[in-house]
């Protein structure tokens, strides 16, 4: 009985230090990409991480993550290319992250009628996790880019993003749509002003240059 004890407990110490270890890594990994706003560098730990032996589900977690770093240091060509000839069996709680990076990677480099094609494609699983707290700021996101880019110019859920997205690059995204809005309209004044905001919100993004080369 007392083995048995023993046993248990140094079970569930080596699932309590491994559930730590996975959660520090997250932290230091968003610390990176959204605290410090170096993309480049959280790309770097991901290959680090990717370096070492692990299971082929955190080996595909890993990538997808490595994708999102990418996505914002502007390198679509390697996200498009790693979401759709590498990852393969996305599991389905990952899937709303692999379309997001993968969609908004396709717009942003300017192939419209890929990103609407991968648009339908993901539609359905898309409304199946918008409600889902952790996943719908995103969805949200991708929906609103894809509906700028049919023409559809939801100003509205831009401002309410530029205020109160969930970390610094969404709310940069918010404030670079909201530029584009009000360059459209001739409103040059809360253009720049929108874009001036992107660019700092955006810092160390690709989202920085673009905004910067929007007030020149």
């Amino acid at each position: 009985m007392e083995y048995a004890i023993l046993f248990m407990v140094l079970f569930l110490s080596a699932i309590f230090l491994k559930s730590k270890k996975q959660i520090d890594q997250v932290n230091k990994l968003n610390n990176l990409l959204f605290i410090k706003k170096e993309p480049g560098s959280y790309v770097k730990a991901l290959d680090r991480i990717l370096e070492r032996k692990q299971s082929p589900k955190n080996i595909m977690i890993n990538v997808l993550q490595k994708t999102t770093g990418l996505f914002y240091m502007g390198r679509f060509d390697e996200v498009i290319s790693i979401l759709t000839n590498d990852l393969t069996n996305v599991p389905k709680n990952w899937e709303p992250i692999y379309y997001q990076n993968l969609i908004l990677s396709l717009y942003f480099k300017g192939e419209t009628k890929k990103a609407d094609e991968n648009m339908n494609k993901a539609k359905s699983m898309l409304e199946e996790f918008k409600d889902n707290n952790y996943y719908k700021e995103m969805i949200e996101i991708v929906y609103a880019v894809s509906d700028y880019h049919k023409g559809k110019k939801t100003k509205d859920y831009f401002q309410e993003l530029s205020k109160n997205g969930a970390n610094d690059y969404r709310k940069s995204m918010g404030c670079y749509f909201l530029g584009l809005i009000f360059k459209s309209e001739n409103n040059k004044g809360e253009s720049v002003a929108q874009f001036n905001l992107a660019a700092e919100y955006g810092r160390g993004s690709f989202i920085e240059g673009l905004s910067r080369g929007n007030v020149k």
